[in-house]
């Protein structure tokens, strides 16, 4: 089968669609043939459309995308789009007068809410994986090595964030830890950051890794405990893959319940994410969340992201 991947598929695992859309597809690759486009290959994508048995577009699905994706349908066989946020209202106005002969895949159910397929489409649902391989728990031992590897102070418990440093993630919330307590370490993306919000924690001396890190897994093992501060839904994809991620290391999270969808990721160990109401609430969560640092995964029943990739083809109309 020939498949066309639309996106932005790298190899560099950055950023919530571009980790989706790379893993996937790579999948994909192991027993079809993927060709791929980006959003702005716009000359390139009909003939891509057409010369392929099924089209995925992985997308943020805002108002100005849904050209891209009524072009993609007027040559393609058949058009999925794979969504990890809800659209944007602009976006469902539009699709909902004239609706995109798509199927629509979502990571979250609630997200496809109000989003109207058109007749004989619908909407289908994955799930995130996780490669368990790679982000698995260490020893004590081994955790500490890796401390003294990239430069951390043992004597603390660590505390880390990883994702983008943009307005509305509510990192700010990292300067309320008490710096004499826990080491406090945030790594960015190197995609959205906000100057006011990088330059507010890095006079609250945090240390603020921003670029792309190849072993990321080491950090998320070394954490004692993983700070989540986002309270909305519009600033992030609906089920964090950083926090299953830190849970598959063993590393216990700390959430707002504001951030509902947080409730989606299925833990085998009560408490092993904390949900709290207000910021007031973090010293006493981080206090709960160190001492449940485990060299077990926190994860139950985790999926690979082969199993997702299947899952989806299982699901995907072809002739």
């Amino acid at each position: 089968m020939k498949i066309h991947v639309i996106s932005t598929v790298n190899g560099i695992q950055n950023e919530g669609m571009r980790n989706v859309a790379t893993h996937i597809s790579r999948y994909f690759e192991q027993e079809n043939e993927v060709v791929y486009s980006s959003l702005r290959d716009l000359v390139k994508i009909p003939f891509r459309c057409k010369t392929s048995d099924v089209t995925f577009l992985f997308v943020r699905c805002v108002g100005k995308v849904y050209p891209i994706a009524r072009l993609c349908g007027l040559f393609t066989k058949y058009l999925n789009i794979v969504i990890v946020q809800k659209p944007d209202a602009d976006f469902i106005a539009k699709n909902n007068k004239h609706p995109l002969k798509c199927d629509i895949f979502t990571i979250c159910k609630e997200d496809a809410e109000g989003l109207k397929p058109a007749d004989g489409y619908s909407v289908k649902y994955f799930e995130a994986g996780i490669n368990s391989e790679k982000f698995c728990p260490v020893t004590a031992k081994k955790r500490a090595e890796l401390k003294k590897k990239y430069g951390i102070p043992e004597d603390k418990p660590l505390v880390l964030h990883v994702g983008h440093c943009s307005a509305g993630r509510g990192l700010e919330d990292f300067i309320q830890i008490d710096e004499n307590q826990y080491e406090r370490l945030i790594i960015a993306s190197g995609l959205f950051e906000n100057e006011k919000t990088v330059s507010a924690l890095k006079e609250a001396k945090i240390r603020v890794i921003s670029e792309y890190i190849e072993h990321i897994n080491e950090y998320f093992q070394m954490a004692d405990a993983y700070l989540f501060p986002t309270r909305s839904g519009e600033f992030v994809i609906s089920v964090p893959l950083s926090v299953m991620e830190a849970l598959s290391c063993g590393t216990p999270a700390i959430a707002y319940s504001s951030f509902s969808k947080m409730s989606a990721i299925q833990t085998n160990t009560e408490g092993a994410i904390t949900f709290i109401s207000t910021i007031d609430e973090i010293g006493t969560a981080l206090e709960k969340a160190v001492t449940m640092k485990s060299d077990h995964s926190l994860l139950a029943s985790p999926k690979s992201w082969e199993e997702i990739a299947q899952q989806i083809l299982n699901q995907t109309k072809v002739k």
